[in-house]
């Protein structure tokens, strides 16, 4: 059963403070006294401790009839993570700064976007990435390995020949150019991976206008929605 969570993410005054604040209003609107049940809190990987909401997530709160002007930034510990059932980041990079604090709780941490889509490849997402850039490096090493001598002769005698100097810089060029092709598959991989994995993050709109803070609290909402029902079905287990 889902009792108690934690809303992650940097600050704790915009992102993850509008998130506690939305899921509360839902939650009670969705399961009535029910609702009572369910604490759920907010803090920042990197909060200062006391600190007011972002005046535009006051004022994009309030457009919500949420008062949020009485939220104060609360520090991340151990032990907000420890007595959370589910913990929930903005960010993937939150997500492994909340594991790296606490690795017990592997199986009760996602990003919001994780747990409102139900995706299930994160972790492969990671591990793919890591052995994608060992790949890389590898190749890198073995192809320098191979040509390295070769690439110090042509140097040597480009600053000793300088008349030689446009023909040694194309000779240079295409060798290196090959490199780059040799490696081209796995730094295409990477990038694509990566942007599977920022997909997950939900962008950060402090410093930003209005409007930003408005969508952001949109896509809060949204996946919200994913949370409340899971939450539901907890409280029948």
């Amino acid at each position: 059963m889902i009792k108690n969570v934690l809303f992650v993410c940097t600050g704790n005054t915009c992102r993850s403070s509008m998130a506690e604040a939305l899921l509360r209003k839902m939650l009670t609107e969705n399961l009535g006294e029910k609702a009572a049940k369910i604490q759920v809190v907010s803090a920042g990987t990197g909060a200062i401790s006391g600190e007011k909401a972002a005046a535009n997530a006051i004022e994009v709160m309030r457009q919500e009839g949420i008062d949020l002007r009485k939220h104060r930034a609360t520090r991340l510990t151990p032990e907000l993570i420890h007595k959370a059932d589910l913990v929930l980041t903005m960010t993937v990079d939150q997500k492994m700064a909340v594991l790296a604090m606490c690795p017990a709780a592997q199986n009760k941490v996602f990003t919001l976007n994780e747990f409102a889509e139900g995706v299930k490849e994160i972790e492969e997402l990671l591990t793919e990435v890591e052995k994608t850039r060992e790949l890389l490096n590898f190749k890198r090493r073995s192809y320098l390995e191979k040509e390295g001598p070769k690439l110090e002769e042509l140097r040597r005698r480009n600053m000793e020949l300088s008349r030689q100097m446009r023909a040694l810089d194309e000779e240079l060029r295409q060798i290196e150019q090959k490199m780059e092709q040799e490696t081209v598959a796995e730094r295409r991989k990477l990038a694509e991976l990566q942007e599977r994995i920022n997909a997950l993050d939900i962008a950060d709109p402090y410093g930003q206008s209005l409007e930003a803070y408005q969508v952001c609290a949109r896509e809060i909402k949204e996946k919200l929605q994913a949370v409340v029902q899971r939450i539901a079905e907890s409280l029948e287990e």
